[in-house]
């Protein structure tokens, strides 16, 4: 599919995945269509002149408005953190905010609708698993059953449900619908300074001795697998877009040699950080606060090894990343060009 002569809206366009791929666009020569909140900093889309249309995906009288006339929408917009906040606040813009926007592009007579997802709404490998075969094999795919469902964590039920729910409102093919799932994506912090910023982490605080395996990948190679989705993924199909799996331990390590630093590598006991997620939990009711940033089921993830594959977005997309060392290198000397926060060397 020809993208030049196409008009694509990308939702979330004032967040960090939504701006790498206005930047991305713009330098194949394409002019997105961004859709922004009120509140959102629209100062990098206003420095390319681009047309914003501003809505909340929560307003569904809303949203034949925003797609109107356009031919492809790209779906980055969503609630992201790992909180255990109230469920509502999740299923608001990732279940009934991008099915009420698929159904509004559907009515629009849009062509194509990306979705943005992860790939914890694929699923990830029990660790006991793993101990009848060799771990570089054993890695999730598109097709494997979704194992997750147990463990009480908003973000990823929202968004497991969210991949469900499109797929039935994409039933009779009106509309296209593709859906990409990235993995953790790496991407330099605003401040621009991120050697300092990890190195006083270093400094501060003891690192996780944890064998269990993640799979991080740079934004400078995501954004490009979406585009290519975008272009030439097949309809009703999924597309994993990782990088590298490695152990949370050996990313402790590659990154204290880029910092020249001795890290303090502690394996911490699984009782106490079950305890301590308990005590979080009734600390958290006696002061009566909502957020629960470290719960029992967030510990629960560390029974899985979060190792994916992405042979098919390769293979029938063109998809490529760069070594996770790579990426590191480049994040933590300063020199994570390529980027929306800094296009070159000399910025």
């Amino acid at each position: 599919m020809d993208l030049s002569d196409k008009k694509i809206l990308i939702t979330g366009a004032s967040g960090a995945l939504g701006k790498q791929l206005i930047y991305e666009f713009d330098k194949m020569g394409i002019r997105p269509i961004a859709h922004v909140r009120e509140t959102s900093d629209t100062t990098y889309i206003d420095s390319l002149g681009l047309e914003k249309r501003i809505g909340d995906l929560r307003q569904k009288e809303n949203l034949s408005l925003l797609v109107e006339g356009i031919d492809l929408v790209i779906l980055a917009a969503a609630w992201v953190n790992f909180r255990q906040g109230q469920p509502s606040q999740f299923a608001g813009i990732n279940i009934f905010g991008a099915v009420d926007v698929f159904n509004a592009a559907k009515r629009a007579g849009v062509r194509r609708f990306l979705h943005v997802s992860t790939v914890a709404a694929v699923a990830a490998i029990h660790r006991k698993q793993t101990v009848r075969r060799t771990r570089d094999d054993f890695l999730v795919r598109e097709e494997t059953e979704f194992n997750l469902g147990h463990l009480q964590i908003p973000y990823i039920l929202t968004k497991h449900a969210a991949e469900q729910q499109l797929r039935e409102a994409a039933g009779d093919g009106s509309t296209e619908l593709v859906i990409v799932n990235p993995s953790i994506i790496v991407t330099p912090s605003r401040t621009g300074n991120d050697r300092l910023k990890a190195a006083g982490l270093f400094n501060r605080f003891i690192m996780p001795n944890f064998p269990v395996r993640v799979n991080l990948v740079d934004i400078r190679d995501v954004v490009p697998g979406i585009i290519a989705a975008l272009k030439c993924g097949r309809s009703g199909e999924r597309y994993i877009l990782g990088g590298e799996n490695i152990t949370v331990r050996d990313l402790v390590l590659s990154a204290s040699a880029v910092l020249d630093k001795m890290p303090h590598v502690m394996r911490i006991p699984r009782p106490l950080l079950n305890f301590a997620a308990r005590a979080s939990v009734i600390g958290s009711r006696l002061l009566g606060r909502r957020k629960v940033s470290f719960y029992p089921d967030l510990v629960k993830t560390l029974d899985y090894d979060w190792a994916y594959s992405s042979r098919k977005a390769r293979e029938e997309l063109g998809y490529r990343y760069r070594s996770i060392h790579t990426t590191l290198e480049d994040l933590l000397t300063n020199s994570f060009t390529g980027t929306y926060l800094k296009p070159s060397n000399s910025v």
